[in-house]
């Protein structure tokens, strides 16, 4: 009898905003533990079900499954504050969580410095950041100057969080009226860490084992390929790696646990803050008409985001750096109620032509060459170029309104 696949890996194609929270609840129903790997509160994924409206920023969205355990890795950033605010929500949506959330000893803390230094960082810059501190935090990570929720609990916390501070107020300048009261920041830690003591597991650990008694595991990316630190639109990306290595750093497993690849697309492209953006609308009544059919605001910010049409050279440049297997489409429906829809065929560049994005290209450069065609047969279009099955169709905001082929089911079932 040949093995089942037991862990699938789920990224965003795109810049994100694709529906990877929706696509992760409706398989959450199928598998036993969700796990989110990078990223942290600059992320939000938004289910609907039973006429609620869910947002989660750091808890994958597997917990809303009775059946489903959710794991934050030690790839993910956790701001205490929005960690406790999710839990109330699903507290309050009568979600028991109790025995199936599970947060890795080794997860970075964002701690209020690193918004401060997020905002500074923002106004002199044209990233467009979420101002949610994920990016300083990661800096501190890479400086080695990090605190990990682990650290709470050690004898010298405070004199980790006087050093950070010392940095910080070098880094701002010592003149800055800005207030850093360090036993406030101890204060809130301590409490943190009596908040969370009961979740706290080696999460890599826990997923090994999981593995090894035959469970099935979903890996949970935030953001898309196209905001990836390395492969993405630098700089114009996000702070963490949102493609298979990321998820391996993220989590602790191996290349070879992860069995499937499912990359999420929707039917049109969309991106937040600055950046290339090659197929992006320019007529604003199309893309107002467009975004708001589409409800085209960040699930974090609220802000709006620009609207664009699907691309092809960006879509197989992000199979092959994903390695992806199969695709989930989404917001097929938005195109057919606005009535038409263009994809981006090709480039042309210094007077070549372009079918596949490479990363030597300038995407300020390119010139996209648009095609017309149905949104109908988007799907069609995406199998044929991109030699990628599509397994699962969203045609909806709800979780009932998302199809998945019993086909792909079975590889796991």
């Amino acid at each position: 009898m040949t093995k089942k696949a037991q862990v699938l890996l789920i990224l965003g194609s795109q810049w994100g905003d694709e529906g990877k929270g929706k696509v992760v609840d409706c398989l959450s129903a199928y598998f036993d533990i969700a796990v989110r790997f990078q990223g942290g509160p600059n992320a939000g994924h938004t289910v609907v079900f039973d006429g609620k409206k869910i947002v989660l920023h750091t808890i994958p969205t597997g917990i809303l499954r009775e059946n489903c355990s959710a794991v934050i890795s030690n790839g993910v950033f956790v701001d205490p504050d929005v960690l406790k605010k999710e839990l109330e929500t699903l507290k309050t949506c009568g979600i028991d969580y109790k025995g199936r959330l599970f947060i890795s000893y080794l997860s970075h803390i964002i701690l209020p410095f690193h918004k401060i230094l997020d905002e500074i960082i923002d106004k002199k810059g044209e990233i467009g950041t979420t101002k949610m501190g994920v990016g300083p935090a990661v800096d501190f990570k890479v400086l080695r100057k990090g605190i990990r929720i682990k650290d709470i609990f050690s004898s010298d916390l405070k004199i980790k969080i006087k050093e950070r501070l010392e940095y910080v107020k070098s880094a701002i300048g010592k003149d800055s009226d800005i207030n850093l009261d360090e036993e406030q920041i101890y204060d809130k830690l301590a409490r943190f860490g009596d908040f969370v003591k009961d979740y706290l597991v080696d999460t890599q650990l826990l997923l090994k084992k999981a593995i090894s008694d035959g469970k099935k595991i979903l890996l949970e990316g935030a953001q898309g390929i196209l905001l990836d630190l390395d492969f993405g639109t630098y700089p114009f990306v996000t702070s963490t790696n949102t493609t298979p290595g990321g998820a391996i750093c993220g989590t602790g497993l191996s290349p070879r646990d992860i069995d499937v690849i499912l990359g999420v697309t929707k039917a049109y492209a969309t991106r937040v803050g600055g950046g290339p953006f090659p197929s992006e609308i320019k007529d604003q009544s199309i893309s107002s008409k467009l975004r708001e059919l589409g409800g085209e605001y960040g699930a974090t910010t609220g802000r709006p985001r620009r609207v664009g049409w699907i691309d092809l050279p960006l879509l197989k440049y992000s199979k092959n750096i994903g390695a992806i297997d199969f695709i989930a489409l989404t917001k097929v429906d938005v195109l057919e109620k606005f009535g038409k829809s263009f994809y981006v065929q090709k480039y042309t560049i210094d007077g070549k032509e372009l079918m596949e994005f490479d990363s030597s290209c300038d995407l300020y450069k390119v010139n996209p060459i648009l095609k017309e065609i149905q949104p109908i047969k988007i799907k069609d279009l995406i199998q044929e170029e991109l030699q990628t099955e599509v397994v699962i169709l969203s045609y909806g905001s709800d979780r009932s309104d998302v199809k998945i082929d019993e086909k792909f089911l079975s590889l796991f079932l």
